[in-house]
């Protein structure tokens, strides 16, 4: 029973260090610490830990004794287990998903969670009934248009890469003048991609006037579902993503980012398994190909 009631009490390491009821400023200034490079407490000897605290092994000593351990290698321990639970918990802004006073593995790990989150609610988001009409639609094209500049653009380089390993044709572009040009030569068998944050980019949306007057089938990717992409695709997949548009309003774009690469990951996928082994036989042949070309 008291071992019980040892592991109850030693749950409470990270509550008592953010109170740091009766604590020194020596003590104080160690719970700061602890607080901010949680991560690297678990390979730091109790050496180490007083050296970057201004401390000694005998204050770090005392001060574990207090927080109701027997010694350092044990708190070491305890604290490690509490402190990753504790850096899990809460939701990670996707605008300012890490703050100044962050250590580089808080940082690492805030946009690792981040990442898994937006993952996690794009799949949730996923209507698998729309994506096997698009992925359909998309093996019989005769090519694949996207419409989209910035950051949404260098997302879909390398789903363009990709779709090259077995054949398909993707035409994406890194200057908007060119958008109009793949508008109006798009067929009635071409698959229009239009990707957009905000769904109200002026060129994107201009690209899609021309492409609904020719009545040709557009699937939008977008985080706003009132949005101009929205409202003229014929499909669209929307990304449940709270990350302002505006860079004077966040850091950079990483959730919107990361559901983009997702969904055109998705779609690779989707695609190169409806003829998963003649696919894997055209990429390998292309990949040797490439390969003999170099060593002649």
């Amino acid at each position: 029973m008291a071992k019980a009631a040892g592991r109850k009490g030693n749950a409470m390491i990270i509550e008592k260090l953010m109170k740091q009821a009766d604590f020194t400023d020596v003590e104080k200034s160690i719970a700061a610490y602890l607080m901010k490079n949680g991560f690297d407490v678990k390979n730091m000897s109790i050496q180490s830990l007083a050296r970057a605290t201004f401390s000694s092994p005998s204050t770090i000593t005392r001060f574990c004794r207090k927080l109701g351990l027997d010694g350092y290698k044990k708190f070491q321990i305890l604290f490690y287990s509490e402190y990753e639970a504790f850096a899990n918990q809460g939701v990670v802004d996707a605008n300012y998903p890490f703050s100044g006073n962050d250590s580089f593995e808080q940082i690492a790990r805030k946009l690792a969670k981040l990442n898994k989150e937006t993952i996690r609610k794009t799949v949730s988001g996923f209507d698998y009934n729309q994506l096997h009409r698009i992925v359909q639609r998309m093996s019989r094209a005769d090519m694949i248009n996207v419409f989209s500049v910035g950051t949404s653009a260098t997302v879909a380089l390398e789903f363009q890469q990709k779709m090259l390993r077995f054949g398909k044709i993707v035409n994406l572009t890194m200057s908007s003048c060119f958008l109009p040009g793949y508008a109006l030569t798009a067929t009635e068998h071409t698959i229009n991609l239009a990707i957009s944050q905000s769904g109200e980019n002026r060129d994107v949306v201009e690209s899609l006037k021309l492409l609904k007057k020719n009545k040709r089938y557009c699937v939008g990717i977008t985080a706003t579902p009132d949005s101009s992409v929205a409202k003229m695709c014929q499909e669209v997949i929307l990304v449940d993503i709270q990350e302002q548009g505006s860079y004077e309003e966040k850091i950079d774009t990483f959730a919107v980012y990361s559901a983009f690469h997702f969904i055109l990951d998705c779609m690779f996928s989707f695609l190169y398994q409806l003829d998963y082994e003649s696919n894997e036989k055209e990429t390998k042949e292309k990949a040797y190909f490439i390969k003999e070309s170099k060593e002649q």
